[in-house]
């Protein structure tokens, strides 16, 4: 008798000693992640799904955030508007309140809207649009706008001897294309060169590259710009390859990654192109980055793969200090510690949630990405 009510005892208080655990068990800490991960411009936002994970990793190895693991919501935004705002209120309705996300700029035109009306918090890895900038909202960028981009191309041009140039953009990423034409080209106007040509075409609907190729030639320029994706950038350069022009190409850091070499050959030798990577760190933190990144992923990691890592880091270290985890206080946390450490370089981020951070400059030779002084 004795015994068995030793047993029940037991049991009882196996069973309460699950339960306990069970209910001071830390709930997972959800976030949202949405990019264009389909389609021709897919590569900057599948780059940025493996940086985020490599950081929801590392940071769930040590605990996850105050003890909570992190788990996340990954939504294809398809580069189109109005799904990215699908997707951003898909992730509300399921209870997301930070979203890291979107990556082309264009994407921002509805969801910042709905992002502030409902007090979530996104903040973006690679959305640079002048327009962002000097806003009071719910928008955290870790990318420098892309004012400072234009002026960096444009001293590029003008220091090669640039005067009549050229220009193909692309047309549903114009929140970033059309802006940086248009700051390139008052740039260029103020030292005695100009834009004397452009053109826009739809990525993903069979541009014509050759066909655009021909009328861009045909206006006589002395300097090629394309602002696009790798991909277009690749078969732009490949159109004026094979038309054999010696015209100087330069391209936006849009275009910089992996894709831009694979796709374009011999057709992107001696291209200029800007960058928010510095191919030749030796920071230890990148070092070690890029090491588990090649074991994993197997190719190299892009601008876009480290700044949506750089991006996830912000976050987490600003949930482990803030006193809630309410967006608000989380983006007040961001914002007050001003200086934010990134794999490569200082990353500083102002009142407005607005970014600044170093440009490179880097020209393709023996089919690398070679940094120019």
């Amino acid at each position: 008798m004795n015994t068995d009510r030793r047993i029940s005892g037991l049991v009882i208080f196996v069973i309460w000693s699950l339960f306990m655990t069970a209910c001071t068990q830390q709930q997972p800490l959800i976030i949202g992640f949405s990019a264009g991960l389909t389609g021709s411009a897919s590569e900057m936002g599948v780059n940025g799904r493996n940086g985020l994970m490599m950081a929801v990793e590392e940071i769930n190895a040590v605990g996850g955030v105050n003890g909570r693991h992190v788990e996340v919501r990954v939504k294809d935004d398809q580069n189109n508007p109005e799904i990215a705002l699908a997707m951003d209120q898909e992730l509300y309705q399921e209870g997301v309140s930070f979203i890291i996300g979107h990556m082309t700029s264009n994407m921002a035109k509805l969801s910042l809207p709905f992002i502030n009306d409902n007090n979530l918090l996104m903040i973006s890895p690679t959305m640079s649009s002048y327009e962002l900038v000097n806003q009071d909202d719910h928008f955290i960028s870790v990318v420098s706008s892309n004012d400072v981009e234009a002026k960096f191309i444009a001293a590029n041009i003008l220091q090669n001897g640039g005067k009549q140039i050229a220009v193909i953009y692309e047309s549903q990423n114009k929140a970033y294309t059309s802006t940086i034409k248009d700051l390139i080209a008052a740039d260029l106007a103020a030292n005695g060169a100009r834009i004397s040509y452009e053109e826009s075409f739809e990525s993903g609907a069979n541009p014509a590259y050759q066909e655009i190729a021909k009328r861009l030639l045909e206006s006589q320029p002395d300097a090629i710009l394309i602002l696009a994706s790798s991909f277009d950038s690749a078969m732009f350069s490949q159109q004026f390859y094979k038309l054999e022009t010696q015209l100087p190409i330069y391209l936006s850091l849009w275009a910089m990654n992996n894709d831009l070499i694979l796709q374009g050959g011999d057709a992107v030798e001696g291209v200029f192109i800007p960058s928010l990577l510095d191919t030749e760190s030796q920071n230890p933190a990148y070092l070690n980055f890029r090491a588990a990144y090649l074991n994993q992923f197997n190719a190299e990691p892009t601008f876009a793969s480290i700044y949506s890592y750089e991006a996830a880091m912000i976050l987490f270290t600003a949930m482990k200090t803030a006193k809630s985890l309410e967006p608000e206080t989380v983006k007040a946390a961001i914002i007050e510690k001003g200086t934010h450490q990134g794999l490569q370089d200082k990353i500083i981020i102002d009142e407005y949630g607005d970014a600044s951070r170093t440009l490179y400059h880097y020209i393709i030779q023996n089919g690398q990405f070679t940094k120019v002084d």
